[in-house]
């Protein structure tokens, strides 16, 4: 019996030829828009058309005509930019951030642990200097998820530092200033993506790509590879002992769609159409530009309705027996996830003064998620200046753990806030986990009844009245009629504390090695007690 993986080497050359030639001339017809691939005076118009606003291309045009290829204008050295104000932020908080580690590696105090604090200082400069690459590329969302990646493991670095802080007291003060400086880095990260949407014109659009655009491109590939697989074209030979399932299917797909009323989706099942199709969304997104994506926001949703109504009409086509069938309806559906609008638009109202917000940036109001957002940022900068003093103040042990616990709902805080910043509905699933933090206050302020703990300043007034009502609102307000949770809510808050309970355990270790010992570590993280 024939190997059905082994096709004849004679045809194999020819079909990999084909299909290499046939993605060329797609590749050509997307972006030079010429009919004929082939031809080459259309090739050469389209060229000059394309690059006619380049130097080189001009000083080419004018040796055609008898000058001197050399004498061309020179171009002038683009003047250096400005310094914003957030620029300045930016190398301010990167000079603190030296200045606390230099302080550190040269405290006697920390021989003992000086190859660690070096590490620290190599991975925090690697960290920053990648953070803020990614952000200055905030209209991307894969630099904009790079961004929020460095900004929580910053977060973590803070945390860590003031952990081993307040384990430390001689010097409890240089960590917490390292950890201050960074939490100033971390800020400047949400910034800077801000004013990257605010810096390319963004203005009132709310539509963000969910994925680059560079992996629309590779998708849309993926969809053309997946039909010709169906429809046989992409098989470069058929074994007589393999049964042609693809083909099979694809026939009947036909007959279905004819039976349904679906007649005009079985244009999708034709190449070119369907290419024509998914680069007429591409090129709609101007390249990720604002501009496209206003044009893709009130436009995309024709055809990915067409799509997502093709899948839901063929799925019951798609068996085990067909699985060229299913890989082109996955290849569709995640091309159409692609156009799903990602969050990230409230980091304008973070960037952004809110003097400007009306019109410049969208007349419509504010909604009640940005209003918890903006709160919680308001609050979370006063409530870390609340906190900071109080092992500066008495360095006992009921302090020491006052404080350690603290800092968690403050690290817990800059969690809420990029969960908050991401999320596009008033209380979707990011704005559910950032709950998880109210409720961690919630049971800290009940059991500081029994411990009775009286912080200077108002800071437990500021978690009971001013956060934890945003972090968990009113069921009236983001609850259905019956006031029931959300399905799925409880387990959801149970989930994300367990994720937290597990992250605290990695730290173990580290703080045994970095601190002082003042107090066991197992007193600090041990498990929670069932009531």
């Amino acid at each position: 019996m024939a190997n059905p993986l082994t096709f004849p080497t004679d045809a194999q050359p020819g079909s990999l030829r084909n299909r290499s030639q046939m993605a060329l001339d797609n590749l050509i017809r997307r972006e030079l828009k010429v009919g004929d691939p082939n031809d080459a005076e259309q090739i050469a118009r389209a060229l000059r058309s394309r690059y006619q606003n380049d130097t080189r291309a001009q000083a080419i045009a004018g040796e055609a005509q008898g000058l001197p290829f050399l004498q061309t204008p020179a171009l002038q050295a683009p003047m250096a930019p400005t310094p914003t104000a957030t620029h300045l932020d930016l190398e301010q908080a990167k000079d603190d951030v030296d200045q606390d580690l230099r302080q550190l590696l040269a405290s006697n105090l920390t021989k003992d642990v000086r190859p660690e604090l070096e590490g620290w200082q190599q991975n925090l400069h690697s960290l920053i200097d990648e953070g803020v690459a990614a952000a200055r590329q905030g209209l991307d969302p894969h630099s904009r998820d790079r961004a929020f990646a460095a900004r929580r493991h910053l977060g973590e670095y803070a945390r860590l530092a003031r952990l081993i802080g307040a384990l430390t007291p001689a010097l409890n003060d240089d960590y917490r200033n390292l950890a201050q400086s960074l939490d100033e880095i971390s800020a400047v990260l949400l910034v800077l993506m801000g004013e990257a949407l605010a810096n390319a014109g963004f203005a009132g659009g709310r539509y963000l790509l969910q994925v680059p655009y560079s992996e629309l491109q590779a998708r849309r590939d993926q969809v053309l590879m997946a039909l010709r697989d169906l429809s046989g074209v992409g098989q470069v030979a058929i074994d007589d002992d393999v049964y042609p399932r693809g083909r099979l299917a694809y026939r009947r797909l036909y007959k279905k769609l004819e039976e349904y009323g679906q007649g005009e989706l079985r244009s999708l099942l034709n190449e070119s159409e369907l290419a024509r199709t998914l680069d007429e969304l591409i090129h709609t997104s101007g390249g990720g530009s604002p501009l496209g994506m206003r044009r893709l926001g009130s436009t995309a949703w024709g055809q990915l309705a067409r799509f997502s109504r093709f899948v839901q009409v063929t799925l019951d086509q798609g068996q085990s027996n067909a699985p060229t069938l299913l890989a082109f309806q996955d290849a569709l559906g995640l091309f159409s996830d692609g156009f799903a609008s990602a969050g990230g638009f409230r980091l304008l109202r973070i960037a952004r003064p809110s003097v400007l917000m009306y019109g410049l940036y969208g007349a419509s109001a504010l909604t009640n998620a940005e209003k918890r957002l903006m709160q919680i940022v308001n609050m979370r900068g006063q409530f870390a200046s609340n906190i900071d003093c109080i092992t500066r103040c008495t360095c006992d042990e009921g302090s020491i753990h006052l404080q350690i616990i603290l800092d968690r709902i403050l690290f817990g805080l800059d969690r809420a806030i990029d969960l908050y910043a991401v999320g596009k509905i008033d209380f979707g699933l990011p704005e559910q986990r950032a709950a998880a933090q109210g409720y961690l206050i919630e049971a800290f302020l009940k059991l500081n009844k029994k411990w009775g703990f009286n912080p200077p300043g108002n800071i437990m007034g500021n978690l009971e009245y001013d956060i934890k009502p945003f972090l968990i609102p009113s069921p009236d307000s983001v609850w259905d009629q019956s006031g029931e949770p959300p399905e799925g809510f409880k387990d959801l808050i149970h989930n994300e504390l367990i994720l937290q309970i597990q992250a605290d355990r990695e730290w173990r270790l580290i703080g045994r090695q970095m601190s002082s010992g003042c107090l066991p570590l197992d007193t600090i993280f041990k498990e929670p007690e069932s009531e």
